[in-house]
């Protein structure tokens, strides 16, 4: 009985000492929202936002190059003119500028836009950007970053997009060569796509000695060749799985005359049938061609080492050496010499016990 007692007067103290604390308190007012002088005036400054798409760059290996589209939005509340940064990685230009002005003392930094967006209006840009790396580059990712600007300089912040350089893959080379006829012969070449994903271009090189030169189709004017042969860049999409054919006329002088073909950059490949050699002969049937065997396909790929030059062919892999006889002592004579030691320590040992046994 005297337990609740205690209880019931010790809650209620509790109870009277929070209203006196809470009497004492000084009384806070709520606080009211701040409202920004703009929106007082009922004039809203605009905001200019802009994002871009990821890029893949294909075509012409050497110079990979792919579009990139830039959208601008005017999230204001009046009309206004959409500008945007553009900053591009290392390794890494822009082509086709359209409305791009660069920007003084920054690298690879332009603004581009201007035109007039309506109140919650938008515009995409369309603009093409190119691999500037002085090597062919595969497999490799870069970033870039685009930032929406209005008229009076106010940037957003900026967001980032993907660029893809072509990824390294296998492509195979077959070719044939018909007969020299008239001072020309005719060669026929199939280059498949045998890798997983479509491919936006790559170059055949032909190497030709005196008196012989391709004259069609057109060679590349690039100079890499250093004027011992002539480079055919085919800047076309070729599907997984897919076989591009085409015919290379060479005119050829004098007797028999051999010819190198091979697939350009060397680096990008992972197979090793993309070099052939054809031999161009007068009348009959046309040319052999030697192709380079086909890669193991249980051998995962090498790692892509230091850039080829573009000029040189592929090396033929040098041919594994016999393995040497044996020569030698033979394991059956060292089999006897053991059994001879070992009948000779036994004796040594029998004879020793018995002389401590007579001892």
């Amino acid at each position: 009985m005297n337990r609740p007692l205690r209880s019931g007067i010790l809650g209620a103290a509790v109870l009277a000492l929070s209203a006196l604390s809470a009497l004492a308190a000084p009384t806070v007012a709520a606080a009211e929202p701040t409202v920004s002088p703009s929106t007082t005036a009922g004039t809203t400054a605009p905001t200019i936002l802009a994002w871009a798409d990821i890029v893949f760059l294909g075509g012409d290996p050497w110079h990979a190059s792919g579009p990139l589209e830039v959208k601008v939005v005017n999230e204001g509340g009046t009309a206004a003119k959409g500008f945007f940064v553009l900053r591009l990685p290392p390794d890494a230009d822009l082509t086709s500028r359209g409305d791009c002005r660069a920007v003084d003392g920054a690298t690879r930094t332009w603004v581009c836009g201007g035109a007039e967006l309506p109140a919650g209006g938008d515009r995409t840009y369309r603009l093409t950007v190119t691999s500037s790396a002085a090597q062919p580059v595969f497999g490799v990712t870069g970033w870039g970053s685009v930032a929406g600007q209005d008229a009076a300089g106010r940037t957003d912040r900026p967001t980032d997009f993907r660029i893809n350089w072509p990824d390294r893959t296998s492509l195979r080379l077959q070719a044939t060569a018909g007969p020299v006829v008239d001072g020309a012969a005719t060669i026929r070449v199939r280059v498949t796509n045998t890798g997983t994903f479509d491919i936006g271009g790559y170059s055949l090189n032909i190497a030709t000695p005196d008196g012989a030169r391709v004259t069609a189709p057109g060679c590349s004017d690039s100079g890499r060749m250093n004027g011992v042969g002539c480079e055919i860049l085919r800047e076309r999409r070729l599907a997984d799985g897919a076989t591009d054919s085409f015919d290379v006329r060479v005119s050829a002088t004098g007797g028999t005359t051999s010819v190198r073909l091979w697939l350009a950059p060397t680096n990008r490949y992972t197979n090793r049938d993309t070099s052939v050699t054809l031999r161009l002969t007068g009348g009959g049937s046309g040319g052999g061609a030697t192709t380079a065997p086909s890669a193991d396909p249980t051998t995962p790929p090498a790692t892509p080492g230091p850039v080829a030059d573009p000029t040189t062919p592929p090396a033929t892999p040098a041919p594994v050496s016999a393995e040497l006889p044996r020569t030698g002592t033979d394991a059956v004579a060292y089999s006897l010499i053991g059994v001879s030691l070992l009948t000779l320590g036994g004796g040594l040992l029998l004879l020793l016990r018995r002389r401590l046994q007579r001892g």
